[in-house]
């Protein structure tokens, strides 16, 4: 299903070298027009998008979906229910809590690392000319590593000339995500830096303990500069102190964060193990890439929406337990990306194809 969705990309709007190249990349300017074209295409087939509209209920019968209920008091009958929420609908896992068969699964948390995007290059392509690195553009990295304790470290939705953005979305809490323009030409690279979590690393509260967590952690950050992207230098981090950003280079930053930033100690986000971990990683990631753990590497934070800390259970038919419900993408836990949630999409649209003719 990856190339069906890729050619779609391609017929809304995106360059069709994501057809052929190895890392695909469509870029978030292009996107947010290719995102516009299938909105228009879902209307012109009879679909109906609802601004600013809230699910509130839902009304089982018989155990099987019959209808849901807005936040503006009405109502729409449905056989079939699609749940796919996105992996930051907290208020939605709330009200599905005691509904839906759900269970805890790891996820991951970190900063985002910021580095000159010339020291990316110089470790993927060596000694080139200047002509052929441009040919070549903004070169990727992927790294792993297991910490001393058996921990996962590693870089994840790395963004080459990329941009680090305040990516909140609720009140009193702060989320860092990490973008890329089709041309990759901010001069900086940025990639998020996790550290995998389970359920024994933070206080049981029940099945969304996972997502109090991550609450805490992003309401830590939003503390730390009164709403601004906390920024620490790797060598404050590992000393546990705050960071006062250079003469000079309050510029520089700007370049590579879109929003607004402060020198923080970002150590104060996250408990120790995670810091730790974080400290470990970085510096056997600069035993791959030369400068990767320099004193001024940027870290900041929090990088805490990776995925989601929940899976809702669903069976061979993509139902849940109630009938009719069908949980779906990054928010239920069957997916970590565009690509892959629209591939889990069109699974439960066949699904629900397939049970309409048996019916």
């Amino acid at each position: 299903f990856i190339s069906y969705v890729l050619k779609t990309f391609v017929e809304h709007g995106a360059d069709e070298d994501i057809l052929y190249v190895n890392k695909p990349h469509i870029g978030t300017d292009v996107l947010s027009r290719v995102v516009i074209s299938i909105r228009e295409e879902i209307i012109r087939l009879g679909g109906k998008i609802l601004y600013e509209t809230l699910v509130s209920d839902f009304v089982i019968k018989n155990g099987a979906i019959e209808a849901v209920v807005t936040d503006n008091g009405k109502s729409f009958a449905c056989d079939h229910l699609v749940l796919a929420t996105g992996h930051s609908s907290r208020d939605t896992y709330r009200r599905l809590e005691g509904l839906l068969n759900m269970e805890q699964k790891p996820f991951a948390v970190g900063l985002r690392a910021v580095h000159p995007q010339r020291i990316i290059d110089d470790n993927a392509y060596g000694d080139i000319s200047e002509d052929l690195r441009n040919k070549l553009g903004a070169a990727p990295y992927k790294l792993t590593y297991n910490t001393s304790t058996k921990r996962g470290v590693y870089s994840f939705c790395m963004c080459p000339g990329g941009y680090v953005i305040n990516a909140s979305s609720e009140k009193g809490r702060l989320a860092v995500n990490g973008m890329s323009y089709h041309d990759r030409a901010s001069g900086f690279a940025n990639s998020a830096i996790i550290v995998s979590v389970d359920k024994d690393d933070y206080e049981d509260r029940g099945i969304l303990s996972g997502m109090y967590f991550q609450e805490e952690m992003e309401e830590r950050a939003y503390k730390l500069c009164d709403g601004a992207i906390p920024v620490s230098y790797l060598s404050d981090f590992k000393k546990r102190k705050a960071s006062v950003l250079k003469a000079g280079h309050e510029e520089t930053v700007g370049k590579a964060v879109k929003g607004s930033y402060k020198g923080a100690d970002v150590s104060a986000i996250y408990p120790e193990f995670i810091n730790k971990a974080i400290c470990e990683g970085m510096e056997a990631f600069g035993h791959k890439i030369n400068g990767f753990d320099m004193d001024d590497t940027l870290l900041m934070g929090a990088e805490t929406r990776t995925s989601a800390p929940v899976r809702i259970v669903r069976d061979e038919t993509f139902q849940s337990n109630i009938r009719g419900i069908y949980p779906c993408g990054e928010g239920a836990g069957y997916a970590g990306g565009i690509t892959s949630a629209a591939v889990d999409g069109i699974k439960v649209a066949l699904a629900i194809s397939s049970d309409d003719v048996v019916q």
